[in-house]
């Protein structure tokens, strides 16, 4: 990808410490967010992505790359490009899962979206660099401790990442935790994302290996959004074109399961934290177990009501990009 590289040093020195900063400061700094998304399996990807630009705009959050982990349905990754041109940050690092053991195939609005670059003025339609090697150069840029890896798809990624031996390490030092979308079932269940389409067969390994807190968020279903305000928005806005195309969710609405996770990294004081273990049983099945003790696992669950929840997320998706959005 043309943008990639010569992006990621004007990244990596605006993530990076500046050199006579004060060591202390009262007001914390906003979280290092990659995002990691299976884009076009289902709409509230994009919207979630929307969020997170939204959220950038107001200085909640650093958002510092998009990973897209899907196998089988390769043009969600010029998706996440579209949407981040639109928002003006069109040179933000892209990494691209290059197997094709994972994903859903299925597609109602990523190809004509990835397609379309006449109309949305990204350049990325199929094809990224391996989300290993973004991975690692997004976190090599990284403060120590500073970087929230945001999962709102299929987590398979982060195994080849912890697999990887300067990945493994880099995890270690520079994240400090874990984001997922996911159920959180207390009998065992199938979950889209911690086991569906492949994805189980690396849960095991991966609720195993990974050295951080580990925050599963399954709220999301009954929040509907996506038909209030943003079909105001202008139709070149390409979120508006995912909803529009997904099942007609620009006027029907849909679920905000991975909102609800953007929200938690960006806003935890909306939320609460339970503890427990996330277990992986067989195939696509997990079960949160609330009494088990020492694994670093958390339940998220909002304080907030769902009706505020919908509006909070409808207002971030609607509002015009701070630059971009021609």
């Amino acid at each position: 990808m043309k943008k990639l590289f010569r992006t990621l040093t004007i990244l990596f020195c605006a993530l990076a410490p500046a050199s006579g900063a004060k060591a202390a400061s009262s007001v914390a700094a906003p979280p290092v967010i990659i995002f990691d998304t299976d884009m076009g399996s289902d709409v509230d990807d994009a919207g979630a992505l929307a969020l997170l630009h939204r959220l950038a705009d107001l200085g909640e959050v650093q958002l510092a790359g998009v990973i897209f982990s899907s196998g089988k349905n390769r043009f969600g990754v010029g998706v996440c490009d579209a949407i981040n041109t639109w928002y003006g940050r069109g040179s933000l690092p892209l990494g691209q899962y290059q197997r094709e053991d994972i994903g859903d195939p299925n597609n109602l609005y990523s190809r004509q979206i990835a397609t379309a670059t006449n109309v949305y003025r990204h350049d990325v339609i199929d094809r990224a660099p391996d989300l290993v090697t973004v991975y690692r150069e997004l976190l090599r840029a990284a403060r120590e401790g500073s970087v929230t890896i945001l999962t709102v798809g299929h987590p398979h990624g982060l195994v080849w990442l912890m697999r990887d031996t300067e990945g493994a390490r880099l995890v270690t030092n520079k994240v400090s935790r874990w984001v997922a979308m996911g159920g959180t079932p207390e009998q065992p269940g199938r979950d889209w994302n911690l086991g569906e389409n492949g994805t189980g067969a690396y849960m095991d390994e991966l609720l195993a290996n990974w050295p951080t807190k580990a925050y599963f968020s399954p709220v999301g279903e009954t929040v509907i959004t996506g038909n209030r305000k943003l079909p105001a928005t202008p139709k070149n806005n390409p979120v508006r074109e995912a909803y529009r195309l997904w099942n007609n969710a620009i006027e029907k609405g849909r679920s905000s399961w991975d909102q609800v996770a953007v929200l938690y990294a960006a806003r935890p004081q909306l939320f609460e934290t339970q503890p427990g273990r996330m277990r992986h049983t067989t195939g696509p099945n997990v079960v949160w177990e609330p009494k088990a003790a020492g694994a670093m696992h958390y339940r998220v669950l909002p304080k907030i009501s769902e009706a505020a929840l919908a509006e909070t997320i409808e207002d971030l998706m609607a509002q015009p990009p701070r630059k971009g959005g021609w």
